[in-house]
């Protein structure tokens, strides 16, 4: 079995999986492509498996439909949805938060940044590497980009699309994955944090790593960045929300 056949197995068992925690997350997305059967999960999930923490995911869910708004406001409406500032929806069931959006309401498409004709283009949107992924829940067909493939196989942390409406939420996320994950960071991550450090030079917890960061980038290395005492900084990444 390969490693794509594998993170399909892994997330389809996450997803079916029998215990009482998890009897919402399923029906709720049962219900969702019932109406939406176009639809996926994309991003962080995947990308957080990916790195081998599928067991303590606690984040937000994000899904992409290829029906519009108007079709997914329809769909979700008995989970009281409330609209988010980039168009798409956000709801709770028990533990489990969700955000919804139109595939044609993605921020890079509707920017012109990209152009959305199928699905797979959603991978050229996202900011980092490692969230070139999606889970096409009608499908049960777990799809990636190479770039994806290469930063999960290597253990690497890099831009895909460096436009973004939040730089200094790119960075601070960037910080708390390459801690969290014992990642590397890739040279265009490391000028584009280096360029905004003055948004996040005031959280001492990020000092050393920035520090080494420019040092590593003045000398021109072009292997990727590795930040040892990750672990040392765990304890202080509650500073940096």
């Amino acid at each position: 079995m390969n490693r794509l056949a594998k993170r399909k197995k892994q997330i389809l068992n996450y997803l079916e999986h029998k215990s009482p925690d998890r009897v919402n997350l399923h029906s709720t997305l049962e219900s969702i492509i019932t109406k939406l059967p176009e639809t996926a999960i994309f991003g962080g999930m995947l990308r957080d498996f990916a790195l081998g923490e599928a067991r303590a995911f606690s984040s937000d869910i994000d899904l992409v439909s290829l029906s519009n708004a108007d079709e997914i406001s329809e769909a979700i409406a008995k989970y009281c949805p409330e609209r988010n500032k980039f168009g798409g929806y956000r709801f709770t069931v028990d533990k489990w938060r969700f955000d919804i959006w139109a595939f044609e309401d993605t921020w890079a498409f509707r920017e012109g940044l990209v152009k959305g004709a199928e699905i797979s283009d959603l991978f050229k949107t996202t900011f980092f590497n490692l969230d070139a992924s999606l889970f096409h829940l009608g499908q049960k067909e777990f799809l990636c980009d190479q770039m994806y493939i290469d930063g999960v196989n290597n253990r690497i942390l890099e831009i895909n699309l460096a436009e973004n409406p939040s730089p200094l939420g790119m960075v601070r996320r960037a910080m708390r994955l390459v801690v969290q994950n014992n990642l590397s960071i890739g040279l265009k991550l490391a000028n584009y944090i280096l360029e905004h450090s003055e948004s996040v030079k005031s959280e001492w917890v990020n000092e050393s790593l920035l520090r080494d960061l420019k040092l590593h980038v003045v000398s021109n290395d072009k292997f990727p960045y590795e930040f040892k005492p990750q672990l040392e900084m765990l304890s202080g990444l509650s500073c940096a929300k």
